[in-house]
């Protein structure tokens, strides 16, 4: 019987061609141009990326069929007049364990300003309460509140609106 004699040159050719093979599929140009965050994050695809940004809030309210919107803009750092009062109160704790620190009395400062503010948060939840609960109606959905002020206002709107769910 003859017998084959096994040398490295047969082996490798299929190991390198395995090796070769993973390469190619694991590699960025082997993706998809939508799985590719490597393409998608260059900065030549800026307008594609600002075209993705506007289109997919679009696509959200089209498939919820919220005809109208109204965006409120705020400040992240204003908060509840509760929360921020706690706030200056663990500061000024803070401070006359420290009295001498500016950091601090900086941020005391800072805080008293916020308080000032704090009525402007309620009142957006006020309006918000008041556009979600009268402009609501079966058929459509008009005047949905859009907000990045918190996740407080979010919570209460997806509130008002399950309560109206519930009630139809």
């Amino acid at each position: 019987m003859f017998k084959m004699k096994k040398t490295k040159k047969h082996i490798s050719p299929s190991i390198d061609n395995f090796k070769n093979l993973n390469l190619i599929i694991n590699s960025d140009t082997y993706k998809l141009a939508h799985e590719d965050i490597g393409l998608l994050s260059r900065n030549e695809m800026r307008g594609v990326r600002m075209l993705l940004e506007i289109t997919k809030p679009d696509l959200i309210l089209e498939e919820n069929k919220i005809l109208s919107t109204i965006i409120i803009f705020g400040g992240a750092s204003i908060t509840e007049e509760s929360n921020t009062k706690n706030r200056i109160e663990n500061i000024e704790e803070l401070i006359k364990k420290k009295p001498k620190s500016i950091l601090l009395k900086r941020n005391l400062t800072r805080l008293k300003n916020l308080l000032l503010m704090s009525h402007y948060y309620q009142s957006a939840r006020e309006f918000s309460k008041l556009v979600s609960i009268n402009n609501q109606n079966k058929k459509c959905n008009s005047h949905v509140i859009v907000t990045g002020g918190g996740q407080e206002l979010w919570r209460l709107q997806i509130e008002v609106h399950l309560k109206q769910i519930v009630s139809l």
